[in-house]
């Protein structure tokens, strides 16, 4: 089966917050819920989430190279990107559509879900 779309991209921005792995409990056309696993040999670091998303909605699989260059580069400390945007360079696209990329990155908003109850929220900022 094919991942979907949601899951990947989930993937990928999770790793700004140290998560190693994701396991989903529930997929529907609406939503993806899951569990943030930040340490697979450590049961209690993980973080349920849900992300209110359409798959339809999505954002586009450029985000993916925009996350993983800033993860690889470490331009960030969990949710705060820490270096300026000017500084951040990328052979895949020019600084029109950096910026671009970069806007809809911070309108990513994932849900934490702590007994049962939406609380804090994974999203990135500078």
């Amino acid at each position: 089966m094919q991942e979907s779309k949601r899951l990947d991209f989930l993937k990928s921005y999770l790793k700004l917050f140290g998560v190693e792995k994701i396991k989903v409990i529930n997929e529907t056309p609406d939503l993806i819920r899951g569990i943030a696993i930040y340490d697979e040999n450590d049961p209690d670091e993980l973080q349920e989430f849900v992300w209110h998303k359409p798959a339809k909605e999505v954002p586009s699989a450029e985000i993916n190279i925009l996350v993983e260059k800033i993860t690889n580069e470490k331009w960030h400390e969990g949710d705060k990107i820490l270096t300026k945007i000017q500084n951040m360079n990328f052979k895949e696209f020019d600084s029109t559509k950096r910026d671009e990329l970069l806007d809809e990155l911070f309108d990513v908003e994932i849900r934490m879900v702590d007994d049962g109850k939406e609380t804090d929220s994974f999203w990135v900022h500078f």
